[in-house]
């Protein structure tokens, strides 16, 4: 996460594991949430990504929907996320 200028403290908690190509490449994605970070310095990376901002929550499913979430790496966590804040549930291994 160095790259975006956070770095995440403490343990992660496991939110879900996809395939983002499945009958493509058998590549299973471990997305991992960390509900603590501490502020290293600015964006090192300007080319990881088109632009790095904070977000209110409420706003990530319209995001995606518009099409301003690119990539299934990025997405399904999102989505996992949200909808562990709405069943009060996470994911486990």
């Amino acid at each position: 996460m160095e790259e975006t200028g956070w770095r995440p403290i403490g343990e992660p908690e496991h939110i879900g594991t996809f395939q983002p190509l499945p009958g493509i490449i058998d590549s299973p994605v471990d997305a991992y949430l960390w509900r603590t970070a501490e502020k290293i310095g600015e964006p090192t990376d300007g080319e990881e990504a088109a632009r790095i901002e904070w977000i209110p929550v409420d706003r990530v499913l319209d995001l995606v929907r518009r099409g301003e979430v690119l990539g299934s790496g990025a997405i399904i966590p999102l989505l996992y996320y949200l909808a562990s804040r709405n069943t009060g549930t996470s994911g486990t291994r």
